[in-house]
């Protein structure tokens, strides 16, 4: 055992440089692998922590149409046992804000008249600011996502619009309010006292509107009770039904696409670090294949000449986890803080789980590292002293490298080519392992370059692709936010007088329900009635711009288009028909088509106003106007003066800053993270090839001084080596860029089409992919050019006697 461990020692001291990097790139994959089990582990933790914690509601009710007696619904639910439910919160709607003099159009507000506590069900918690009953006068609590957002904190001053004038209360709590306040929304609570509820909504044109939380005991037997609920109403739920699913859904988006990112990486992090493994275990048998054979020939057996290269990468591996382990808790604990902000008290620490998780993952590594090391040692068994100590290889391995070297000379003709590029070439095929674990690492390098360029790319110019996101392009939005003042007629007739718009259509939504009848290929056998979002659009669907999957949109009244997790759900495709109560009648429609949509995670079906006014004549609820424009360029112009002329009753925005408002948040939070991983493998390219460059420098040294010797100069020798490494990794970033641009996306949707998106809308902009995948490409050339540094502080001379 001492003859091991003094050949481990010696392996370990002599080889400071190639150890060194062996045990980085150990400490890397680490550092993915288990930052991204501890993103996963809590992804779905922190939020469900925090639900618990504050009792918070699987369905929230807005009676916001009058549709429903709120008395009467709150009355029941709060009998029923086994539900608990939430005091009966009234509120008004507002829009828009005024915050250091910048105006925020696009925030929609629940002005809560804060009730007496406790609140039941959703309490509330303190982020920041003193913990009370109730917001004193003049004073309010807002949500964490909307601090988040605009930079509001404790004593600030906001003006709210209230239509006939500006309402200005100062901030004294922010609260981390759980229905209201996930990242990237649009919508927002606001805690008032009561008495300035009193004096400052309640004069405003309308009724009070309500909401009412449930918290079931067990959520899976929900449908009962709305089985029960509805037999008691004497028909369907038809006002606004917020469902867990869509509650959750963009507290967890975006940890899920860190994390399965981060996964996918570091297993190819991993990969090529047990290549990089393998392929310096060769160079080392290799480099001491006539010390291996005297050694034999003193008689160390097989075994323990094994046994010495398991301990030097053991050591190696040891050195590379735990500061991996340490990192990867330091990282995900910052990836975190930026994906769950919203969950995050400002004297609290975020409680990071799946601890044990990374520990196991260290554990992993250590064994794959070494059982890999032992493997590739095991060639060492089959030396022959003899052989070893007379060609410095086997026999049969002298042989055959002479060959192929003669035959890549020639089938390559060399002797035509120039002499610069006879070098380069004649370093790549030389050397045929490196030359394959520098094409693989350039081109994963490349791929997570382009993958996140391509993904912050598609988000950040997401008014490109609103259809594939199951948004409208429409130019311009009308939001009606006070029904009672707002004046259709009036609004209509500005539209028409306007000669820059081209047309406009009606938005409005109802709550449907499908009996999940057996179908032909009876999936939906058994299961409850599913409730969804129904948009009503009074126009045309194609003219706002709304796309599908496959089919189309609805045209007629008895055609319907049903979301991608609908038809799933349901089973359903188009041609089929769908029975679906509407207004509480039940009709069946044909199915035109399937759309996705990130909002409500694709839980959402469209048709014509026709359809609802075939159970309802009277029906006329819209509540939105999309409004295209002839020139692009004026939208900015129409929409604030729409927005003007109807301020207080209604909110216009244009497309653009309602996209940007709700997706700009996403794309801050994946820049850090996505960064990082690019920033991670470019290191790691250029560490690799400036390790396996030098490896190669001095063994060949000999020859490059011979080169020199004729008269060649430094740097062209040292020019030549770089330009044909520099080649293989132009190969390998053009291979990266279908990896990034193709392979990764189909990846990533699967993770995305519980969320409603199957096929992730990417944007394509070669000239910025060229750019990002050029980076390993340039790390490759300066890795390769600083490792034959030596080449030219090196005389002939001595580059030929070694």
């Amino acid at each position: 055992m001492a003859a091991i461990w003094l050949l481990c020692r010696s392996r370990l001291k002599n080889s400071k440089t190639q150890n060194l990097f062996v045990a980085l790139l150990i400490l890397l994959s680490t550092l993915l692998v288990a930052t991204a089990a501890i993103v996963m582990a809590n992804t779905g933790r922190s939020f469900t922590d925090m639900h618990d914690k504050t009792h918070g509601s699987h369905q929230l009710l807005l009676l916001e149409k009058g549709l429903h007696d709120p008395q009467f619904v709150h009355q029941w639910w709060e009998a029923q046992q086994g539900v608990e439910t939430s005091r009966l919160l009234r509120f008004r709607a507002l829009s828009g804000i005024t915050y250091n003099g910048h105006d925020a159009p696009n925030l929609y507000l629940y002005m809560m008249n804060t009730p007496e506590p406790p609140l039941l069900v959703d309490t509330l918690v303190f982020a920041q600011g003193v913990q009370s009953d109730a917001p004193e006068r003049g004073r309010v609590w807002i949500p964490t996502s909307m601090a988040n957002s605009y930079g509001i904190s404790v004593g600030d001053k906001i003006s709210f619009h209230t239509g006939s004038g500006q309402l200005q209360q100062r901030v004294s709590a922010v609260v981390i309010d759980v229905p209201f306040g996930a990242p990237f929304t649009n919508t927002a609570r606001i805690w008032m006292n009561s008495d300035d509820y009193r004096d400052s909504m309640t004069p405003l044109p309308g009724t009070d509107s309500s909401m009412i939380g449930l918290r079931f005991d067990d959520y899976s037997s929900q449908a009962g009770y709305w089985d029960r609920f509805a037999r008691e109403l004497g028909g369907p739920f038809l006002e606004t039904k917020m469902e867990f699913e869509a509650i959750s859904s963009f507290y967890l988006i975006i940890n899920q696409i860190i994390g399965f990112i981060m996964i996918v990486l570091g297993l190819v992090m991993m990969l090529i670090a047990l290549i990089t493994i393998g392929f310096t275990l060769s160079d080392a048998i290799l480099a001491h294949y006539r010390t291996i054979g005297v050694i034999k020939s003193l008689g160390l057996t097989s075994r323990g000449t094994v046994l010495a290269y398991v301990c030097q990468y053991g050591l190696l591996a040891c050195l590379g986890i735990l500061p991996g382990l340490a990192l990867s808790i330091l990282l995900s604990k910052a990836i975190l803080n930026l994906s769950v902000s919203s969950l995050k008290t400002k004297n609290e620490e975020l409680a990071v789980h799946g601890i044990g998780t990374a520990m196991l993952v260290g554990l992993f590594v250590f064994v794959l590292v070494v059982l890999f090391a032992a493997w590739q040692a095991g060639r060492t068994r089959s030396i022959q002293p003899a052989q070893a100590i007379r060609y410095g290889m086997s026999e049969t391995e002298s042989r055959r490298a002479a060959a192929l070297n003669e035959a890549a000379a020639s089938r390559l003709e060399f002797g035509r080519l120039p002499v610069f590029a006879v070098i380069g070439l004649r370093n790549l095929i030389k050397n045929r392992k490196v030359s394959a674990l520098m094409l693989a690492l350039t081109m994963a390098a490349s791929s997570v370059l382009v993958l996140g360029y391509v993904l912050l790319n598609s988000i950040i110019h997401i008014q490109q692709t609103t259809a594939k996101w199951g948004y409208d392009s429409a130019n311009v939005a009308a939001i009606v936010v006070n029904k009672t003042t707002f004046s259709r007629s009036d609004f209509e007739r500005a539209l028409s007088a306007d000669p820059r718009i081209k047309n406009a259509s009606w938005q409005g939504n109802r709550t449907a329900v499908v009996s999940l009848e057996p179908s032909g290929r009876g999936k939906a056998a058994g299961r409850q009635p599913l409730s969804l979002y129904l948009s009503v659009l009074d126009g045309s669907y194609e003219q706002m711009g709304f796309g599908t999957l496959s089919g189309r949109n609805p045209r007629q009244n008895n055609e319907i288009a049903l979301g991608v997790n609908v038809a799933k759900t349901l089973d359903k495709e188009p041609g089929d028909f769908v029975d679906i109560y509407i207004e509480g009648k039940k009709q069946s429609l044909l199915i035109t088509g399937v759309y996705q949509s990130i909002a409500n995670a694709s839980y959402s079906a469209r048709v014509t106003i026709e359809a609802v006014r075939a159970a309802s004549p009277s029906f006329n609820d819209m509540d939105v106007s999309l409004i295209n424009v002839k020139d692009i360029e004026a939208a900015e112009a129409v929409a604030s003066g729409l927005d003007a002329a109807f301020k207080g009753s209604a909110s216009v925005v244009t497309q653009k800053t309602l996209l940007d408002s709700v997706f700009k948040e996403a794309a801050d939070i994946l820049v850090y993270p996505i960064s990082l991983l690019g920033a991670l493998f470019v290191l790691v390219a250029f560490i690799i090839i400036y390790s396996s460059c030098r490896i190669n420098m001095r063994r060949e040294s000999k020859t490059y001084g011979i080169y020199k010797s004729i008269g060649m100069t430094s740097t062209r020798i040292r020019m030549s080596v770089a330009l044909g490494i520099t080649a293989l990794a132009l190969l390998g970033s053009m291979l990266g860029i279908l990896v990034g641009v193709y392979a990764l996306p189909l990846l990533l949707e699967n993770v995305l089409a519980g969320y409603g998106i199957v096929e992730l809308p990417v944007i394509l902009h070669w000239a910025g992919i060229s750019a990002f995948a050029s980076i390993p490409v340039a790390a490759a050339f300066a890795g390769s050019w600083a490792s034959s540094k030596a080449i030219r502080t090196t005389s002939p001379r001595i580059l030929t006697a070694e």
